[in-house]
């Protein structure tokens, strides 16, 4: 997962300024949310080489959708009160990161308690499978805020990049 979240980092400026903070938002939260569906579809006989590439996948999306997101929040904050909102952001950050371990947490108690009532005989795997569903839809919900920004969203921040790759596209001609 980090080495996707690493290996994505040079590329996302350039993903940003060809195609759009929407667009790339869009991709990458649905990206997540496939990712997780593919987390709850995972057995024990999942070839490892499957289980790592989408954990591959998973971390690159999980990158790009950071990256994007932070950027669009901090966009509009004046540079006299950007040390405070980064501050803010990050315990911000961190406090979301904490409420989704409580909430992966809970998915799988519920998933548990799910998995019971359904057969005598239920496995763990059913409370995983479960747990997973539910995030996957709070990754869903992502995507729909995602699609609910202005398609010119953050194009000021993405102005300069698409002059350079114009001047870069142009001088290679």
């Amino acid at each position: 997962m980090f080495v996707g979240n690493i290996a994505i980092k040079p590329l996302t400026t350039a993903m940003y300024g060809n195609y759009g903070f929407r667009r790339v938002l869009l991709a990458a939260s649905a990206c997540l949310t496939l990712t997780t569906v593919g987390c709850a579809l995972l057995t024990a006989s999942t070839p490892v080489v499957a289980i790592a590439l989408l954990a591959l996948v998973s971390g690159a999306a999980r990158s790009v959708s950071m990256t994007g997101y932070t950027t669009l929040a901090l966009s509009d904050v004046p540079l006299t009160q950007m040390r405070a909102a980064n501050a803010l952001a990050s315990t911000a950050q961190q406090l979301f990161t904490g409420l989704a371990v409580v909430l992966a947490t809970i998915a799988l108690r519920l998933g548990d308690a799910i998995g019971g009532l359904a057969s005598a005989g239920h496995s763990a795997r059913s409370a995983y499978v479960i747990a997973f569903i539910v995030i996957a839809i709070v990754g869903a919900c992502a995507t729909a805020v995602a699609l609910r920004l202005h398609p010119s969203a953050g194009e000021v921040l993405t102005a300069d990049v698409a002059v350079a790759n114009s001047r870069t596209t142009t001088s290679a001609r």
